[in-house]
């Protein structure tokens, strides 16, 4: 019996030391293939390790690789666990938050990230992480902008993204197993490499099966994103660099990329070899061309940007030459990574992001290109953006319709298509009295666009009207009511990207009848009925003002200063009087709604009366012409 439980215990203790043993071998294999950035080939040894004990670098290093490799459920738990180690590292809080944010977890993002913040002040780009958390609803406050669709090609399991226009359809990158390609798969992500598909698009709008780019382009490694001239017969292609089917590192131990060119013959594509400007130390990437071909935009991480991948631009100068990259400046770019150009119309730029304010991990924004630089980017809302990477958008030359790549619904990228729709502008026009801001009911609204009458409408009982405006364009209204002076008012609608409702209140001025006001501006030059220079502008008021409400009858009257006889002033007033209304004749208004009155020094304005002395400024004050209402119609058509 004694020998029985000495034989148990013994080969218990073996089974340890086995497993072990197994443990440390697993281990050992997950730190080789983590120091190789075999990321997915690590965290599945990681899983096996961290399943059968606690292993403070195997739970950092599977949180690293589940963040290099876009899993943001993992990536949380893991970092979360990480935390709890002693000693923890300041940045995994802000990894955290950045999984918690592609989770759609944006009150847990923003808890972390207050926290990583107090401990690092100067990461701007935590900063506009924590900006975005507090206006999650801004990105949603515009849904009718975009309708979207996954397209039926994409298959479940494979990833399908970085779609470009190629002749009846668009060329994409997938790492679907296809007859012919190689089958050997990336210790990165776990998946086969990716390769170049071409798939046509039927005039009835079916998709055919896809089918490899034929040719030289799709080797044994990565390939794409691409881009092509506007006859399709030069393509611009990402490749990792290799040569000779072997991949090639850089001195950090990195395989980088590069921007190859291919040109089409006899329906292949022929390699030409990369372009100049590429490195064997840091990526270049994702090309774009504007139409002419002669401006090429890419991504890469060179050790002089603005942190992670920036965005910059090329110019051809004849042959094979291309000029030296130009950044394209810390508008577009920021301290993290900007990839997936894409260029519209040469005069706007859209690219994704994760280092501007946004929806969460990578989203697209559009720059325009504005005296000489591109513009501070707009993030595009939902639903084109997600808390999960969305990059890739390209749309075609009605600036329509189009397409896009985003990993919303999994842990694969699928290519979506979208159809672009114009804001819904909504004119909330409020009619009130300018004295007691009671509602003016039964106003009526003329609505004019590039100088044509397009509608008349009238206000409701509480002085309301609502209009809907067309985008980029610009509006002017007449605001009228039998009671009221008319009113002009003026709404562009350029430049307004949204959906919005434009509040737009506006006072009427009552008429009053029989109230002389004085029209400043109109002056004459001393005892004569010769009008200053000056009063060119007043004049054009008051004709204004006439054309305007055409139901006014006005009379005009001229008075003078006390020097001079009376029956002067009269005369002299009345000659001034007579010659503005002969005026406003002359330029369309009817006789028979004006009358002129000259009422000399009868209604002075201050105490300078005869023989009393006076600066000349005070005597100025009484020399002045007045409108008053005396009369109106009820149809404007009358005299």
């Amino acid at each position: 019996m004694r020998h029985t439980k000495v034989f148990y215990t013994v080969f218990i203790l073996a089974c340890i030391a086995a497993l072990q043993g197994c443990v440390s071998v697993h281990l050992r294999t997950a730190n080789e293939y983590y120091e190789q950035f075999a990321y997915a080939s690590a965290a599945k040894e990681y899983e096996y390790v961290l399943g059968k004990k606690t292993d403070r670098d195997a739970i950092i290093n599977i949180a690293d690789c589940y963040r290099q490799m876009g899993n943001p459920v993992k990536t949380e738990f893991w970092y979360q666990r990480a935390l709890k180690l002693p000693n923890p590292k300041v940045e995994w809080g802000l990894f955290i938050a950045e999984a918690m944010m592609k989770n759609g977890n944006y009150e847990g993002a923003k808890q972390s990230l207050i926290n990583y913040i107090n401990l690092n002040k100067t990461d701007f780009r935590a900063q506009r992480m924590l900006e975005s958390c507090d206006s999650i609803s801004e990105f949603y406050k515009d849904t009718t902008l975009y309708t979207i669709a996954v397209l039926k090609f994409n298959t479940p399991s494979d990833n399908f993204f970085s779609p470009a226009f190629y002749r009846q359809g668009i060329v994409f990158l997938s790492d679907r197993m296809e007859k012919g390609l190689s089958k050997t798969t990336s210790d990165g992500t776990g998946k086969r490499f990716l390769d170049l598909f071409y798939i046509k698009k039927t005039d009835r709008g079916n998709w055919m099966e896809p089918e490899p780019l034929r040719g030289e382009v799709n080797g044994k490694f990565n390939e794409g994103p691409v881009v092509f001239s506007k006859d399709f017969t030069t393509m611009y292609f990402t490749r990792n660099n290799y040569v000779s089917n072997r991949a090639e590192k850089n001195s950090k131990n990195v395989n980088v990329l590069k921007i190859f060119r291919a040109d089409a013959k006899d329906g292949e594509w022929i390699v030409k070899g990369p372009m100049y400007f590429n490195s064997d130390e840091y990526s270049i990437g994702h090309p774009a061309l504007n139409s002419s071909g002669t401006s090429m935009i890419f991504s890469s991480d060179m050790p002089w940007g603005y942190g992670g991948s920036d965005l910059y631009m090329v110019n051809w100068e004849g042959g094979e030459r291309w000029s030296n990259p130009i950044n394209l400046g810390p508008k577009v770019n920021t301290e993290g990574n900007e990839l997936f150009p894409f260029m519209f119309s040469d005069s706007i730029l859209y690219f994704s992001s994760d280092g501007h304010t946004g929806v969460g991990g990578l989203d697209i924004y559009e720059s325009n290109y504005l005296d000489g630089g591109w513009d501070v980017p707009v993030n595009l809302g939902a639903p084109i953006n997600s808390s999960h990477d969305d990059f890739s958008f390209i749309m075609d030359s009605t600036g329509v319709n189009g397409y896009f790549s985003s990993s919303r619904n999994g842990l694969v990228d699928k290519i979506y298509s979208f159809e672009k729709h114009p804001p819904q502008l909504i004119l909330a026009m409020k009619v009130t009295d300018s004295k007691s801001k009671a509602p003016i009911a039964n106003a009526e609204v003329k609505v004019f666009s590039k100088g044509k009458l397009l509608k008349a409408y009238t206000t409701n009982s509480v002085g309301g009207l609502k209009l809907e405006l067309h985008p980029e364009r610009s509006y002017k209204f007449t605001i009228d009511h039998p009671d009221y002076f008319l009113i002009n008012s003026e709404v562009s609608t350029v430049g307004i990207k949204f959906s919005e409702v434009l509040d737009h209140p506006i006072e009427l001025r009552k008429i009053i009848l029989d109230k002389p006001t004085i029209w400043q501006g109109i002056s004459f030059k001393k005892k004569t009925f010769e009008l200053k220079l000056t009063s060119g502008e007043a004049m054009q008021r008051l004709l204004t003002f006439l054309n305007d409400n055409p139901r006014v009858s006005v009379e005009i009257g001229a008075f003078t200063d006390s020097r001079g006889s009376d029956g002067d002033n009269i005369y002299l007033t009345q000659q001034r009087a007579e010659l503005v209304v002969s005026y406003l004749v002359s330029q369309g208004i009817k006789a028979s709604r004006l009358t002129a009155k000259g009422y000399g020094e009868t209604k002075l304005l201050n105490r300078c009366v005869n023989g009393l002395l006076c600066i000349e400024e005070d005597h100025e004050t009484n020399n002045r012409v007045e409108f008053t209402i005396k009369g109106i119609a009820k149809d404007s058509s009358l005299p």
